[in-house]
Order: structure tokens, then sequence, then C-alpha cells
């Protein structure tokens, strides 16, 4: 196939660096020359074909008639990471996921824009608390979440639903990882990315449901503090000297408003009474020993041998989880989508496409999956 005649080799440039790749990385992907071709087709030394154009399109998740725009894409905003100890390659993943949800914003910016959609006034409203406890006060009021109500569900699936259905009420888009890209838990926990309409909050699918409730609250905490962040650590005891302040602040409110001191009147618990205050609070057990010890709530004595009991008993549901997930083998595609994407944003979706205000193929470009099917 013949090259085509013009490129706009800015817009080149910014499509690929807005997921984070780069240039030989992106080559690799799209052909199997050795060669560079990206960096030469970015510098001008030479122009792709239509089939190459096609696909760095689908590789940077833009249209690809914005290659040959004149007018200059915008460059993503840059989210901060404060993860610990990523892996460099699956990163990819991590940034093309950025990527997508900062195209999605995009979109739903204009869509709600154009209802007449006023700015999340919640979004920030926490920046200037000076404590975990008053923010996670905060958290709770506004989301109007009633923790007795919290502990009379049964199941931590519908915990964590309950948790999610009372932010997306408050215009806050929730959604999880998308299952092929198979970002791992020690390479991404919790997103959150602002937008004066339209702010994102991702879970890792692939954690465990307790670990999910934590993350979603530690992300509602970036939230009402507007401090975008892609974060990793799940940092129970606050010790961890490479963690960054903003991520144990935040840690510090899921403790707060999950665990909060006045619903443990004991002097002192025991093992017994971590597991059934995990099956309460659909917590996991070791973040409920350390909130506890915190509080002093646990004996000197037992300290080492419990934390060393929980810890090893954690770390084989962790294998078990792993096996389980492993033998699902991915699961239905469509299903992965419509969790991944989020309830809020499905359904602005569908809304828009039943009511043909957009096309079947932006709506499926849209959710990654046909409208037909939500």
């Amino acid at each position: 196939m013949s090259s085509v005649k013009f490129i706009n080799k800015e817009n080149l440039k910014i499509a690929r660096e807005n997921i984070g790749i780069d240039s030989q990385v992106a080559s690799k992907k799209i052909s199997e020359s050795v060669k560079d071709m990206v960096a030469e087709w970015e510098h001008g030394e030479s122009l792709p074909t239509w089939s190459q154009v096609i696909k760095l399109s689908k590789l940077y998740n833009v249209s690809e008639f914005l290659f040959f725009s004149n007018e200059i894409i915008k460059k993503q905003k840059s989210i901060p990471d404060y993860r610990v100890g990523f892996d460099k390659k699956s990163n990819e993943k991590v940034k093309e996921l950025i990527n997508l949800i900062l195209t999605r914003q995009k979109w739903l910016e204009g869509y709600v824009r154009e209802e007449g959609f006023v700015k999340n006034k919640l979004q920030g409203s926490g920046k200037d608390l000076d404590s975990p406890k008053k923010l996670a006060k905060l958290i709770t009021e506004k989301l109007n979440i009633d923790i007795t109500e919290f502990k009379k569900i049964k199941k931590r699936e519908d915990a964590l639903n309950y948790l999610i259905k009372k932010a997306e009420a408050k215009g806050i888009f929730v959604g999880k990882t998308i299952s092929y890209h198979k970002i791992k838990t020690d390479d991404m926990r919790g997103l959150f990315i602002s937008n004066d309409y339209c702010p994102f909050i991702i879970l890792n699918r692939r954690d465990s449901l307790s670990a999910q409730i934590f993350s979603f609250i530690h992300e509602l905490s970036h939230f009402f503090r507007r401090s975008d962040a892609v974060s990793n650590v799940l940092d129970f005891r606050y010790l961890n000297s490479r963690a960054n302040s903003e991520e144990i602040f935040c840690n510090k409110v899921v403790s707060e408003l999950l665990l909060p001191a006045n619903e443990f009147g004991n002097i002192f618990y025991t093992k017994s009474d971590i597991d059934n205050i995990s099956e309460l609070y659909k917590v996991s057990k070791i973040f409920i020993f350390y909130r506890l010890k915190e509080l002093g709530k646990i004996k000197a004595e037992e300290e080492y041998d419990l934390e060393r009991e929980i810890q090893v008993e954690t770390n084989s549901n962790i294998i078990k989880k792993a096996e389980r997930d492993k033998a699902k083998n991915g699961g239905n595609y469509t299903n992965n989508m419509r969790d991944s994407n989020g309830r809020l944003f499905n359904s602005i979706v569908y809304k828009n496409y039943s009511e043909n205000k957009i096309g079947y193929v932006e709506a499926s470009k849209l959710l990654l999956f046909s409208p037909e099917k939500i």
C-alpha cells in the first residue's frame, strides 16, 4: 500500500506521548521491522502507509483523521504518580488506561455542558481540612454513607456497590480496570482523575473485594481533596517511608471512615474478634489488626504472633484468589467491559445512542462493546 501524502508530525508525537510510550515501542507494536519508523514519521523523514495510520490510531486511541488535521491536539494532563515499585513494562497499560479515561472525560464534558450540567461542587470541598477524621466525616455526610446500614450488608460485592452508588448519585464516575490490560495490583490499585464536570475513580478489578473497598474510600479522599493520583500502596501501618504523604493521609481517612474509633468499645481484641469484625465491616483482617493496634486495642505480648498469623492467612487467600481468577479465563468480554466502564458512564452513552445523538460506531467506540448489549 502506498504512503499517505501528508501527516501532522506534531499530532503523531503528542498522541504517542499521551499514552506514555516511546517511539521504539510504538514501532514494534505496529510492525516487525527493527527500524524506529514512528520516530522517522515524527521527524518528517518518511511517511506511513494508510494501514499503518489505522494501526497507530488504534494504538493511541484517537481518530486517524487527527493525524491529517492542521489543528494541534491537546496534550493530556499529567497525573501525579504515587506508586512504589511498579513494573515498568506493565506501566504502559496503566498509561493506556489513563489516556482512555482522559479521552472519555473530554467527550463527557462536551455532553454535560450541552445539557446544562453544573460543575461538581463536592470535588475539592475537603482540600482545606487538616485531619483525616474531619475528611472522613465530610465524605460520610456528603455521600450519605450510613455505617450502620453498611454493616448490615452480607456480601462484600454488595457493600462495594453500595458505596459506588452513593458516589455515582453525586456525579462521580466509577469504573474498573479493563480485563485484557491485565494490570497487576502491584502496579495499580486505584486511580483518580479530576474534571470539573466528570471526575473518575478507577479500581483494579483483579484486587480482592476488601482491597477494592479500601481503595475506593482512598480514591474518594483524593476526590474530596481534588488531588489527582495513581496509587498502588495500601500502607495500613502508615510507616512506609516510601509512601507519599498525600497517600498516607488518604489511607488514614479510610481508617476513620470504615473503622471509626467509637465503634470499638472493648479493652482488647482477639483473633476471633478480628475475624468477626472483618465480616461485619467487609475489610481485610490485616487492615483491622493495624487499626486496632493503632487504637491500643491489641495486647502487646500478642501483637507479633497475631500479626504473623493474619499475614500468613492473608497471603494464602491472595494465592487462592489468583488461582480462581486464572481458572475463570477472563470471563465474558461484554460483562467485563460493562463493569469496567461503570454504570454512570454506560447509562449516559446509551442515552445519547438511544436518542440518536450519537451513532452506533461512536457509541461502540466509547463503550468498547456494542451499545445494543447494554
